[in-house]
């Protein structure tokens, strides 16, 4: 049976064994060991509070420096809703071409720094990706990181429907990424989930031990939390008082918890694998974008992730992916409930705004993608 709420001892004593063992003295629940060492990454937000809502001058000089002498620009394009990455329409010497501008700030400095990498390890193993044309990763020029890459043609809009060819060419797009062996590394780090920066599960836990808590301690939780997470007590407390997780988000952290995550050798993974990261010509893979959340990994946090976001964007069987992965690597997937239930916890309670489609290409409400995931979880869970 699924248990109504988490015990706020467990999360505590969790809490404690992930940081090393440290005890947070300083708060009412230094004895049950909450440490508010703080992370390198938080699992409430993927960036840092500095916004950029239309690059610099100073960013866009330094694009045509990097390009050449006679290179000007000629239009700037947003390509998330008026903040970057940026569209850039380039002259030079009388031909036009577009590039795409990354400045940290919507994003955190370290994700710029690790898609820099990224783009690197992937051209040097001539996978299908943007190249990198400059890096300015001390952030001299603009104040933060930036990094100018080539635009792949192609699209990334959601189609109404996605078919079969598709998602076997996805799968094998994604094997291709999985062959390439990677050993963790500062600047590719070790992921053990989709959008690591994001930790949905550990983040249910904290909410879980604040409502847990008498009134007088829920201060020291919010503190604890604001350190460990580097954001501001407002936002944190706005959150802890988002919808109630549910009995069922909480009995499969509790499972996936249990069965612990499997062990093997990492490899190269693209780490945010979603239709808006890939591009298409018609059932034509061309590409994979936005490699910020890449490092080394078990080759599942791709292939669930991916099976994930087919699943409850369409509808759809996640299989075919898997075949086609399969087909690609010449071996068999391992752990694949596994994967597919990490990647379904890594989601907010209740999925506001993320988008599906009925098998007439209807959109659907957030309801019916909500209960979508669930269905997707309950299944990884029973195959665990």
């Amino acid at each position: 049976m699924p248990p109504s709420s988490h015990n706020a001892l467990d999360v505590c004593v969790e809490l404690k064994q992930a940081h090393g063992g440290r005890v947070g003295s300083s708060t009412p629940f230094g004895t049950l060991g909450l440490s508010s060492a703080p992370l390198r990454t938080h699992p409430l937000s993927k960036g840092p509070s500095k916004m950029t809502h239309s690059p610099s001058d100073a960013a866009l000089a330094w694009v045509c420096r990097a390009l050449g002498a006679d290179a000007s620009v000629l239009s700037v394009k947003s390509l998330n809703v008026g903040r970057g990455p940026w569209l850039l329409c380039v002259d030079q010497s009388g031909r036009t071409r577009d590039v795409v501008l990354r400045v940290a700030g919507r994003i955190g400095s370290e994700q710029i720094v690790t898609a820099a990498a990224a783009l690197r390890y992937a051209e040097e193993h001539l996978l299908p990706a943007p190249r990198l044309l400059a890096a300015d990763l001390d952030g001299r020029v603009e104040g933060a990181p930036a990094t100018l890459e080539t635009a792949v043609p192609g699209s990334s809009r959601l189609p109404a429907r996605v078919s079969l060819a598709q998602l076997h060419a996805a799968g094998a797009a994604l094997a291709q990424v999985h062959k390439i062996p990677l050993d963790p590394r500062p600047d590719l780090p070790l992921r053990h989930r989709p959008t690591s920066a994001d930790d949905r599960a550990r983040s249910r836990r904290w909410a879980a031990l604040y409502r847990a808590c008498p009134d007088e301690e829920k201060g020291a939780v919010v503190e604890a939390l604001c350190e460990w997470s580097g954001v501001s007590a407002r936002w944190v407390r706005e959150w802890v008082n988002e919808p109630l997780p549910t009995p069922l988000l909480l009995w499969a952290d509790d499972c996936v918890r249990e069965h612990g995550r499997p062990d093997g050798p990492t490899g190269f993974v693209h780490g945010d694998v979603w239709w808006g990261n890939t591009r298409w010509d018609g059932d034509t893979f061309l590409a994979m974008i936005d490699w910020k959340d890449s490092g080394a990994g078990n080759p599942g946090v791709d292939l669930g992730g991916f099976r994930f976001q087919m699943a409850i964007t369409y509808g759809a069987d996640p299989d075919p992916v898997l075949e086609g992965w399969e087909r690609e690597a010449g071996t068999r997937a391992t752990d694949v409930a596994y994967w597919d239930a990490v990647a379904a916890l890594n989601t907010p309670t209740v999925l506001d705004g993320w988008p599906g489609y009925d098998d007439r290409g209807w959109p659907l409400d957030t309801a019916a993608v909500t209960a979508r995931r669930d269905a997707f979880l309950r299944a990884a869970i029973d195959r665990l």
